[in-house]
């Protein structure tokens, strides 16, 4: 199905101005003549939408108030009346799947073109200046420095402090499960994708997951260390964040870095893994936690530290102790607070 004109500048912001695939996703979440236009329409308020597209004013208020609960467009944080669109391809699928009423075909739609339309996007977007979204932070348990600042790195921290706390399922992994993968997936069945303050204030509005106590919070990232998950969050400093717990198995981001080659989708943390040769005794635990296919065993491990992305997995359960993680970056490698 082709793009509709009147979105055709967002499919070209999104990196997919010819998919046929993509202007089937946009039937599906921009269904009729009025949402089209209101979306073509964005940013803006109510009133501008109205103005922009010939829209009674209430009813041009109405259509933006569904796709917004629909997860189809969003509103910006700081200026709670302004409707826009999804900047990137990813956060609109995150937010659109989430729907409970989303049909089987927009999982089948957003597989195939992550999968096996992705490629001319990421290709763009190496020769671009990107930041990544997100970064890994480490384990804590396994950060051994003790004059390391770890404020910034510190998943507890970021739950500890937030005034509200939400856990939603994992997009990922939804996806992966509805398209016939991740069977094996080694992620527990509670929620670990968590959001706080006014991430997770748009959670509770949708109601699309669980509000959680800090207690049960810290409970869950526990619990996704165990399974050997990978700790993400947003690639800035700022008190509204999520934490995705990926594996490799599931995860978008991980499928761009290592079967597209972009390096550029996931931010390493500011620690990298430091092992003792002597002490290794080749067991092969930290071959198998490692997300990012860093390891390989012979006699002993072995580790490529070009992909090490310093989350600690190798570390937490190391039998001998012959892994360590080590601050190799600053403080500063991390992003101020988006103003």
């Amino acid at each position: 199905m082709s793009i509709p004109e009147a979105l055709r500048d967002y499919a070209i912001q999104l990196g997919f101005p010819e998919s046929e695939t993509l202007g089937r996703i946009f039937a599906i979440l921009y269904e009729g003549e009025n949402a089209v236009k209101v979306v073509a329409a964005l940013p803006g308020t109510a009133a501008e939408v109205a103005q922009k597209t010939g829209l009674p004013e209430k009813h041009a208020a109405d259509v933006a108030a569904q796709l917004l609960m629909q997860g189809r467009i969003v509103v910006d944080f700081k200026r709670p009346n302004v409707f826009r669109r999804f900047p990137a391809m990813i956060e609109l699928r995150d937010s659109s799947v989430l729907d409970p009423n989303a049909p089987q075909e927009l999982f089948e739609l957003w597989e195939r073109l992550v999968l096996k339309e992705s490629t001319p996007l990421v290709e763009g977007l190496k020769k671009r200046d990107v930041t990544a979204m997100v970064r890994v932070i480490p384990i804590e348990r396994t950060v051994q420095a003790q004059n390391t600042v770890l404020d910034v790195d510190s998943a507890r921290k970021i739950f500890s402090e937030a005034s509200l706390i939400t856990a939603v399922p994992c997009v990922c992994r939804t996806v992966a499960r509805k398209n016939g993968r991740g069977q094996n997936c080694p992620a527990p069945e509670t929620a670990v994708c968590m959001q706080t303050n006014l991430f997770a204030m748009g959670v509770l509005t949708r109601k699309l997951g669980e509000k959680l106590s800090k207690d049960e919070a810290l409970k869950r990232i526990g619990e996704a260390e165990d399974a050997g998950l990978v700790h993400m969050v947003r690639n800035n400093v700022q008190k509204d964040m999520f934490m995705c717990n990926c594996c490799a198995c599931c995860c978008t981001g991980l499928y761009f870095l290592q079967q597209l080659n972009f390096p550029g989708s996931i931010a390493p943390s500011r620690f990298r893994v430091k092992l003792d040769p002597n002490a290794c005794s080749g067991c092969g635990i930290c071959e198998e936690r490692c997300q990012f296919h860093a390891i390989t065993m012979n006699d002993a491990a072995s580790i490529n530290l070009n992909q090490c992305y310093g989350c600690g997995n190798c570390v937490i359960t190391c039998p001998e102790e012959a892994l360590a993680l080590e601050e190799i970056r600053p403080r500063e490698f991390i992003r101020v607070k988006a103003k």
